[in-house]
C-alpha cells in the first residue's frame, strides 16, 4: 500500500517538473529556469478588483480575514524570452518625437544640393538622454525623476502626419529613422512649417 502510494505521489508530481533541490517549478518543462516557468499558456481566472479584500497584507504575510485592501500600482510586463516583470506603467505603442527645428536655409550642412538629411532617431536619443550629445542642450528636471528610456533605431517606426506643402516636397523616411526632405521651388516659410513625426513602438 505504501508502495502504491508513493507511485501515485510521484506520478502527480513528474508532470509539474518539481526540482526540490534548485526550487524551481517546470509546467510541460524538465528544465524550468525562473521559481516557475510555463511552457504554455496560463489562465487566472479570479483576479481582484481595486479595493477588495485581498489574503495578502502590505508586509507580505498571510492575512485570513482580507482586511487588506487591493490597490493596484504596477503593471506586469514581459521581455522577448518571456520572463515576468513589473513597471510603474506601461510603455505607449507610439508617442510624438521631441520638438527640433527642422533646417530650411541651404546653407545648412545638411543640405547636400537637393535634400536635407536629418537623423530623427539621434536627435530623439539626445534630447531622451542629452549625455549622448556631443553639445547637449539646455535642459531641467526635477531631481528624484531618473532617466528617460530610449529605444533602439530598429525597435521603431517612423511616420510623417504632416508637413507644410508649402516649404517640403519629397518626404520620406526609412526603417532607420532617417528623414530626407527637398525644397519646393519657392519655399514660404510661416507658423504652418512644421512636421508631426510619430515613433510606433514595434
Amino acid at each position: 500500500m505504501k508502495l502504491k502510494n508513493y507511485s501515485l505521489l510521484m506520478g502527480l508530481l513528474m508532470p509539474l517538473g518539481v526540482w526540490a533541490q534548485t526550487e524551481r517549478v517546470g509546467v510541460n518543462t524538465n528544465s524550468p529556469t525562473e521559481d516557475l516557468d510555463v511552457k504554455g499558456t496560463a489562465r487566472i481566472q479570479n483576479l481582484p478588483k481595486r479595493d477588495e479584500g485581498v489574503t495578502t497584507n502590505t508586509s507580505g504575510d498571510y492575512d485570513a480575514g482580507k482586511t487588506t485592501k487591493f490597490l493596484p500600482n504596477k503593471v506586469v510586463v514581459a521581455n522577448a524570452q518571456g520572463v515576468l516583470g513589473a513597471m510603474n506603467a506601461a510603455w505607449p505603442l507610439f508617442f510624438y518625437m521631441p520638438s527640433v527645428v527642422l533646417p530650411t536655409d541651404t546653407s545648412d550642412p545638411r543640405w547636400n544640393g537637393t535634400t536635407f538629411t536629418i537623423d530623427l532617431h539621434k536627435l530623439y536619443s539626445e534630447q531622451f538622454a542629452p549625455g549622448l550629445a556631443l553639445t547637449p542642450g539646455p535642459t531641467a528636471s526635477s531631481p528624484s525623476a531618473g532617466a528617460l528610456p530610449v529605444e533602439s533605431k530598429t525597435s521603431l517606426g517612423y511616420f510623417i502626419t504632416y508637413y507644410d506643402k508649402n516649404v517640403f516636397t519629397n518626404v520620406q523616411v526609412n526603417d532607420y529613422g532617417i528623414l530626407s526632405y527637398g525644397l519646393v521651388s519657392t519655399p514660404n516659410v510661416t507658423e504652418n512649417t512644421y512636421m508631426n513625426i510619430i515613433f510606433k513602438r514595434k
